[in-house]
C-alpha cells in the first residue's frame, strides 16, 4: 500500500505530493514544476526522500485538447521510460463528466485504471486480458457517431451501456480515505505491488485532472 499527501498553496494549486509507504515512511516527492513555466505543462519532477533527483514525468506534446495523451516516467540517467501511462477519453466520458481512464504496461502485462467521481473508491485497477482490449475497441466502435446537439441524458446512458463490460481481473484500487492521507493505493495480486512510483504517478495525474477541471469550471462562472 502507498499513501499520497498533497501540499498546496490553495485549493487548486498543489505544489508538492508526498508518496509514502503504509507506515508513512517517505518514498518519493513529486513536484509539478511544469505548472510554473511561462507556458505551463504537466511536467513533474520526481525526487527521493532526501530530495535527491529520481526522474521526471514528461507530459504529452502540446495539443488543442486540454487532456489526454501519453505520459512517460523517465528515471534519472535513463533514456528509455520506466513506464508510459496513456490518458484516454471518449466523447461520452466528457459529456457525463467521467474521470479519464489510464492504460499502462508493467512487467509485460497490460492494465487499465477506471475512476469514479464520487465515493471513497477513486479508481479501480484491472489486469487486462488481450481479448478484453479487442472487446473495448469493438464496444467503442459500436457506439457510432454522436451528434452533441441532439444528445439527452437517456441517449447518453444508452451510449454508456454499449461500452465494454468486461474490463479484466481487478487487482487493485485507489481510495480517498475520510481521514489521514488524501489518497491511498492498494494492490493485492499483481507485480504492481512493487511499483510504488507508478501508482503514485497514477494518483497524481488523476488529481491534477480534477484540479484543472475545477479551475476551468470556476473561471467560467
Amino acid at each position: 500500500m502507498i499513501r499520497v499527501y498533497k501540499e498546496s498553496f490553495s485549493e487548486h494549486q498543489v505544489y508538492r505530493y508526498r508518496i509514502t509507504d503504509e507506515a508513512d515512511r517517505m518514498l518519493y516527492l513529486a513536484e509539478p514544476t511544469g505548472l510554473f513555466l511561462p507556458h505551463p505543462t504537466r511536467q513533474i519532477t520526481l525526487l527521493g526522500p532526501d530530495r535527491e533527483p529520481v526522474g521526471r514525468l514528461e507530459p504529452p506534446d502540446p495539443s488543442r485538447w486540454p487532456w489526454g495523451g501519453e505520459y512517460r516516467i523517465i528515471l534519472e540517467g535513463q533514456e528509455m521510460p520506466l513506464a508510459v501511462v496513456a490518458e484516454q477519453w471518449e466523447l461520452v466520458d466528457m459529456l457525463l463528466l467521467r474521470l479519464p481512464r489510464y492504460l499502462f504496461h508493467w512487467e509485460g502485462a497490460s492494465y487499465i485504471a477506471r475512476g469514479s467521481r464520487f465515493g471513497e473508491r477513486f479508481y479501480e485497477i484491472f489486469l487486462r486480458a488481450p481479448e478484453a482490449e479487442g472487446e473495448a475497441q469493438s464496444a467503442v466502435a459500436d457506439t457510432g457517431e454522436v451528434d452533441v446537439a441532439e444528445l439527452d441524458l437517456a441517449r447518453l446512458e444508452e451510449v454508456a451501456e454499449k461500452e465494454v463490460q468486461k474490463w479484466g481481473e481487478p487487482v487493485g484500487a485507489i481510495q480517498r480515505p475520510p481521514r489521514g492521507p488524501h489518497y491511498q493505493a492498494e494492490v493485492w495480486s499483481s507485480p504492481l505491488q512493487e511499483a510504488a512510483l507508478l501508482l503514485g504517478v497514477l494518483i497524481i495525474l488523476a488529481d491534477l485532472h480534477i484540479q484543472d477541471r475545477e479551475e476551468r469550471g470556476a473561471n467560467l462562472m
